[in-house]
């Protein structure tokens, strides 16, 4: 049994959903009582999918529809553009030399971002990246910004069916295969997973995590900042998703890969905790899945040494974590990595594969 709660809204999974409810019902005054439909802005959709096992999903439908009428009615356009891709591909914010927007349209433009963040936490991670780049200009927006938000919403507008299926089935791992960890021994004898302490015992199925990550180097012109993308399933259905700016300027894409897969190891770490402490068996090691083959073959076969201090300790982050069997580290096709729509913006054809 499972209860979530956001402020005065509640949530519960179980068996026998009434005799809990029942029983809640004892302390508090509840209203609505039923089978979730909409919750927080989620739609969730109870129907059979073509994937074993799959009954629900959850789509931020409604919620796209309602915000986009308002957003169109307020800033007097009586339609967004029809894109297939959120964001251009050639276009760089940071870049932009239109007019700065006057009080009253830069105050239209907040409300485009604020609306974004909360869609991207409903499950669109596909407009994450263009979300949090167009959030850093939210103080002194340009005439560009807001055209490329009114972009961002007509793209919304297109998709707006889109949905995240619950898949409880453990994604397939079969054309991945390493076991590199072994040759670690040697450098980190002591490595193993910390458990965490008085945690319940595990029941049921073991859930299986898969991670995807990537970095888009100096991708900011700028500041020549690189972008982290992560997505981080357990089973089937993603559950975490990071798009963010890296805090520093790395001058290699070993290095902005780097950044981006100690990230990973971190949010995998931290998701085996959490679900270890909810009495779910993990299935580890995890798979973390990126596209740059140096740093993958550098941190799973002990043959390099790096000096320069924190890129040392992204390094050696990762590699504690293949040799404790946290995760390992695998290489997959730039054009299947699903993190890759999470760094930069790319064209209709290849975001809408990724998304799909």
């Amino acid at each position: 049994m499972t209860t979530a709660t956001y402020v005065d809204d509640l949530l519960v999974w179980s068996k026998d959903c009434d005799a809990i409810i029942n029983d809640i019902k004892s302390d508090y005054i509840l209203k609505g009582v039923g089978a979730p439909d909409y919750y927080l802005g989620v739609n969730v959709l109870d129907e059979a999918w073509n994937r074993k096992g799959c009954y629900t999903a959850l789509s931020a439908e409604t919620y796209i529809e309602n915000v986009v009428n308002k957003l169109q009615e307020m800033s007097g356009r009586p339609k967004f553009p029809e894109v297939g891709a959120p964001m251009a591909e050639d276009y760089h914010p940071e870049s932009d030399t239109s007019r700065l927007l006057d009080p009253a349209e830069a105050s239209m433009y907040r409300p485009f971002i604020g609306s974004g963040i909360w869609v991207v936490t409903l499950g669109r991670m596909d407009v994450a990246y263009a979300i949090n780049t167009l959030a850093r200009f939210s103080m002194a927006p340009r005439l560009g910004h807001l055209q490329a938000a009114f972009r961002v919403f007509g793209y919304l507008r297109h998709t707006h069916k889109k949905q995240i299926v619950i898949d409880p089935q453990p994604l397939d791992w079969s054309n991945f295969h390493s076991d590199h960890y072994n040759t670690w021994k040697e450098f980190y004898p002591d490595a193993e997973e910390e458990l965490p302490p008085k945690m319940p015992t595990a029941k049921g199925a073991k859930a299986r995590i898969t991670v995807y990550v990537d970095a888009d180097h100096a991708h900011d012109k700028v500041t020549r900042r690189s972008v982290t993308g992560i997505i981080l399933f357990v089973n089937g259905t993603p559950v975490k998703w990071v798009s963010k700016r890296q805090k520093t300027v790395e001058t290699s894409t070993y290095g902005s890969e780097l950044v981006a897969a100690r990230i990973a190891v971190e949010t995998v770490m931290e998701y085996c905790y959490n679900l270890r402490m909810l009495g779910v068996e993990v299935d580890g090691p995890a798979m973390m899945l990126g596209d740059n083959k140096s740093v993958i073959l550098n941190t799973t076969v002990p043959s390099s040494m790096l000096n320069k201090k924190h890129v040392a300790c992204n390094y050696h982050c990762v590699c504690e974590a293949v040799a404790a069997q946290i995760l390992t580290f695998v290489h997959v096709n730039t054009n299947k990595n699903l993190a890759d729509i999470m760094t930069k913006p790319l064209g209709k054809t290849q975001h809408m594969k990724l998304m799909n």
